[in-house]
């Protein structure tokens, strides 16, 4: 996977199963610029600050079907937008990567637990064991 921006000069390039460890337990190899994706590497780990789980999430998209892709992310406080789409004033690009557009309030009352990350993929399980 190679990522470039519109923004910032470089280039990261990335596969899974690594030797580098996220915040998520998901191991990554990275080669480049890992200031692509404002990520950063100490001690063989990778900490995300703003494109929260950016490696899963573009690994994803670009492996979900067969074929070869582009993902484009727009910029923080913008959207794209097409014939019969809904603007949204401010930006709220819909799945963009930047943690603007990714993070999402949720108001969780009568338990005590709660997810092992705040991650929309790790809802499923956690919601389970409340209704077990």
């Amino acid at each position: 996977m190679h990522v470039i921006s519109g923004v910032r000069p470089g280039r990261l390039i990335f596969k899974p199963n690594g030797p580098l460890v996220d915040e998520y337990e998901q191991s990554w190899d990275l080669a480049g610029d890992a200031g692509v994706l404002n990520l950063t590497v100490k001690n063989n780990k990778i900490f995300y600050d703003e494109y929260p789980d950016a490696l899963a999430r573009l690994y994803s998209s670009l492996t979900s079907h067969g074929g070869n892709y582009l993902v484009a992310s727009a910029k923080p406080g913008f959207e794209f937008i097409g014939e019969g789409s809904p603007t949204h004033v401010g930006g709220a690009s819909h799945g963009g990567l930047h943690k603007q557009d990714s993070l999402v309030p949720m108001i969780i009352t009568g338990t005590d637990s709660s997810p092992k990350h705040l991650r929309m993929i790790d809802l499923k399980d956690w919601i389970l064991t409340l209704i077990d």
